[in-house]
């Protein structure tokens, strides 16, 4: 299940784009979301050990679970304690710009990090944020690059 993020979800950004002119506001969002793709990118938290115990009450929800995670294991399939190989980091890529392009993350298990609706408990544990809130946490620097492209797609469409 992939993430896709547009900013409509913020009223006040939305609300900045609806008084442009839509070639502005087409410009003034492609701005915003190379933005959001460098924060997307390279926004962790840092390390922080919480066991699936502290999260969820018991190290697993079943005996079959149990065998799974202890065969894995020993074929060395999952390692103990987990790496980060940066594979939700790098998974991250704009579809289009400005009006009708998003923000994309189809890396598997991304859903479960940093999803709206499916982020599990352990990592919103952990320190990872929704995508939602990382968007909500910027709004007031998503608003200044709003303007400042506003300004720029004016005198380069010599609208002013």
């Amino acid at each position: 299940m992939p993430i896709k993020v547009e900013l409509l979800g913020v009223k006040e950004i939305v609300a900045k784009l609806e008084r442009l002119p839509e070639e502005v506001a087409d410009y003034a969002l492609g701005d915003v979301q190379d933005y959001m793709l460098n924060v997307l990118k390279s926004d962790q938290p840092p390390k922080n050990y919480i066991s699936r115990k502290q999260a969820y009450g018991q190290s697993f929800q079943s005996d079959k679970q149990r065998r799974w995670f202890f065969a894995n294991l020993k074929e060395g399939n999952i390692n103990v304690p987990y790496r980060r190989t940066q594979a939700l980091s790098k998974g991250w890529h704009k579809v289009r710009s400005g009006l009708f392009g998003y923000i994309v993350n189809n890396t598997p298990g991304a859903v479960f990090v940093l999803g709206e609706r499916k982020q599990s408990r352990h990592e919103a544990l952990v320190g990872w944020k929704k995508v939602s809130q990382q968007v909500s946490d910027r709004a007031e620097k998503i608003g200044q690059i709003i303007d400042a492209a506003a300004r720029k797609a004016i005198r380069k469409l010599h609208l002013g």
